[in-house]
C-alpha cells in the first residue's frame, strides 16, 4: 500500500458555546487563541436565542447547510452545546474530524453515543489542566498516529474528496485498499476500483450494520419486533431483508415498470405545466424534489389528496433529527393495505398484498419511500446541472430525447453517483479484500465514486458526463444483497424526466447571472438550488 495524502482535511475548528471564545474557556486563555496559535482556522457559532439542545441543533444544522461551511471540522463545544455536537458526529461522521466536549450539560450528555467514528475528548470543566489537555489533543490530531498500515494519515476523507473523481482516482492508483486512521476512532478501510468495490459489497463476511447517517443505525432485535415498519434497507437483519426484497422484486419487474411509463409522463408533465415560462425558477425545489415523491406515490397507489402528507414526511420529517419511528405513517400505509385487501388495485401495494402479514407490506412500502426519494432527487438536480454546464451536452439530449435519455441516465448515474460510498460494512471475522487482510471488527467502505471512474473500466476518462456514449457499467446502485431495490424504477423516473424536460424545453438554461451553484456537502452531495429559465415551450 502506497501513501496517499488526503485532501480537504480537518484544518478547521468550530467553537460552540459562549465560554469557548472567552478568556475563561481554559483558565489562562481562550480556546480560540490557543487554536489559532496552533495553526487552526477557527470559526465561532454564537449561542442560539433561548439556548437549549434544540436551539443548538438548529444552529449547527444551519451552519452545516451553508455553502461556505467546511467539508470537515473539529467541533469544540461547551455546556448544552455538547449534545448537539455529539448528535452531529453520530449522524454525519463524514463532517466531524474530532469532538471536544467541555463540561457537558445536562450530566447525561457526558458520555457521547457509542460507536462514534471520530476521536472524542470529554472534559469535566474549564481550567488550566483542561486547556493543556485540549492542546495535547489538537496536537495529536495534527501529527496523526505513527502506527503502520495507515497510509492516508489521520485525516479522514472529506465529503468533497468522496465526490471528487480525481481524488478517488489518485487513491485507486496507489492500490485498491487503504486504511484511514484517526486517533481513538474505529479502524476504517476504503476500497477503490470497480471489481474490488463489487467484491466488498457482495462479501458475506462484511455486514452492513454500522451506523453512518441519520436513521441508519444498528437496531436491537426487540425494537425491530415492536415496530417492524422502522426497519430500513441497511440495518435490517439479513433474513428479514431478503424476505422483504423477495416480496418487492416479485412484483417490481422490468415489464411492469415499463407499463408505468405513461403514468410517469403524466406526473412529469403535470409538474412542468405548473412552472413559469417567463421568469427564473428553482428546478430543484419545483421539479427534482417533488417528482420522485409523486412517482413513488404513483407506484404505490397513494390517492392524490394524500400525497402532500407523504411528501411532507419524506422531504421535511425524515431528514429532521432525531430520526423517529413515525408511527402515523405506518398507520396510514396500513390503512391503504387494508383497503387493497378489500378492493384490489393494479399498484405495488395491491400486488404485494399476497404477503402473509400486513406488516411486511408496510415495511416494504416504507423501505421504498425512504430509500427512493433522496437519491433520485440528487440525480435529477445534479444531473441536469451537469448537462447544462456544457451546452453541447444539453443539445445532444434535446436533438433526440427518446434515443439519448436512456444512455444519458446511465452516464449521469456514473458521473453523479448519488451515494459516493457504500454504507459501511463491519468485518465479522478477518477477511481478505483485494489481497489485504482486514481484521475482525474493522469497518470497510466501498468508494462508488472510485469504482465509477476506474481507469481499467473507463479508459480515456474526461471531465464531465458524455450523454451520447454507449453506457458503461457502474456501481451507483450498489451490488449484492443490499443493491438498490428500486433501481429499475429510479431509472424509469429519471429517463422520463430528462426526456420530457428536453422535449418540451430545449432552450432550458441557467438563469442569467448564475456564476456558481451551491451544493450541500455531506455524505450525499446535492444541489441546494438550480436557478433556471425554461424558455419557450416546444409543442410537438
Amino acid at each position: 500500500m502506497s501513501a496517499v495524502p488526503a485532501s480537504g482535511g480537518s484544518g478547521e475548528l468550530v467553537l460552540l458555546g459562549g465560554g469557548c471564545t472567552g478568556t475563561g474557556a481554559t483558565g489562562r486563555e481562550g480556546l480560540a487563541s490557543l487554536a489559532v496559535r496552533a495553526g487552526w482556522r477557527v470559526r465561532t457559532l454564537t449561542p442560539p436565542t433561548g439556548g437549549g439542545d434544540s436551539g443548538w441543533t438548529a444552529r449547527l444544522a444551519g451552519f452545516l447547510a451553508a455553502p461556505d461551511s467546511p467539508d470537515r471540522m473539529v467541533l469544540v463545544a461547551e455546556g448544552r452545546a455538547c449534545g448537539a455536537v455529539f448528535a452531529l458526529a453520530d449522524r454525519h461522521p463524514e463532517r466531524a474530524a474530532a469532538v471536544v466536549a467541555l463540561a457537558p450539560e445536562p450530566p447525561a450528555a457526558d458520555v457521547p453515543p457509542p460507536g462514534l467514528s471520530c476521536p472524542v475528548l470529554v472534559l469535566p470543566g474549564r481550567d488550566d489542566e483542561s486547556g493543556r489537555a485540549v492542546e495535547r489533543f489538537l496536537g495529536e490530531l495534527r501529527r496523526g498516529p505513527a502506527g503502520e498500515g495507515c497510509p492516508v494519515g489521520n485525516r479522514g476523507l472529506s465529503p468533497a474528496d468522496l465526490h471528487d473523481p480525481s481524488v478517488m482516482r489518485r487513491f485507486a492508483g496507489a492500490g485498491p485498499v487503504h486504511r484511514l486512521a484517526s486517533p481513538g476512532s474505529v479502524p476504517t478501510w476504503v476500497v477503490t476500483g470497480y471489481e474490488a468495490a463489487r467484491a466488498v459489497l457482495d462479501d458475506p463476511g462484511l455486514r452492513g450494520d454500522t451506523a453512518t447517517t441519520a436513521g441508519y443505525r444498528p437496531q436491537p432485535q426487540e425494537s425491530a419486533a415492536l415496530h417492524p415498519g422502522d426497519a430500513d434497507t441497511i440495518t435490517v437483519g439479513a433474513d428479514e431483508h431478503g424476505r422483504l426484497r423477495e416480496l418487492v422484486e416479485r412484483h417490481l419487474t422490468p415489464r411492469w415498470v415499463d407499463s408505468l411509463v405513461p403514468r410517469l409522463r403524466r406526473v412529469t408533465d403535470g409538474l412542468l405545466d405548473a412552472l413559469p415560462r417567463d421568469r427564473e425558477v428553482d428546478l430543484v425545489a419545483a421539479f427534482a424534489v417533488p417528482l420522485p415523491v409523486a412517482a413513488l406515490c404513483e407506484l404505490l397507489g397513494v390517492p392524490e389528496p394524500d400525497r402532500p402528507y407523504l411528501a411532507d414526511w419524506l422531504v421535511r420529517r425524515v431528514p429532521t433529527p432525531p430520526p423517529a419511528a413515525h408511527e402515523d405513517v405506518d398507520a396510514y400505509l396500513g390503512g391503504l393495505v387494508t383497503e387493497r385487501r378489500k378492493r384490489p388495485a393494479d399498484d405495488l401495494l395491491g400486488r404485494m398484498c399476497d404477503a402473509l402479514r400486513d406488516e411486511d407490506v408496510i415495511a416494504a412500502a416504507r423501505l421504498l419511500l425512504v430509500s427512493g426519494a433522496r437519491p433520485t432527487t440528487t440525480l435529477l438536480g445534479n444531473g441536469v446541472a451537469a448537462l447544462l454546464a456544457d451546452r453541447d451536452r444539453w443539445r445532444l439530449l434535446t436533438g433526440d430525447p427518446d434515443a439519448v435519455a436512456g444512455p444519458a441516465t446511465e452516464e449521469l448515474l456514473r458521473h453523479v453517483t448519488p451515494y459516493p460510498v457504500g454504507f459501511a460494512r463491519r468485518a465479522v471475522a478477518p477477511v481478505d479484500t483485494a489481497g489485504v487482510r482486514i481484521p475482525a471488527g474493522h469497518r470497510v467502505l466501498a468508494s462508488l465514486t472510485a469504482a465509477n471512474h476506474d481507469p481499467t473500466v473507463y479508459p480515456g476518462e474526461h471531465d464531465g458526463p458524455d450523454p451520447g456514449r454507449a453506457p458503461y457499467p457502474h456501481a451507483s446502485f450498489g451490488h449484492g444483497p443490499h443493491a438498490c431495490l428500486g433501481a429499475g424504477f429510479a431509472r424509469a423516473v429519471v429517463r422520463t424526466a430528462l426526456g420530457t424536460l428536453a422535449r418540451r424545453f430545449p432552450g432550458l438554461d441557467l438563469a442569467p447571472g448564475v456564476r456558481e451553484l451551491h451544493y450541500r456537502r455531506s455524505r450525499v452531495r446535492y444541489l441546494l438550488a438550480l436557478p433556471v429559465v425554461l424558455g419557450p415551450e416546444h409543442r410537438a
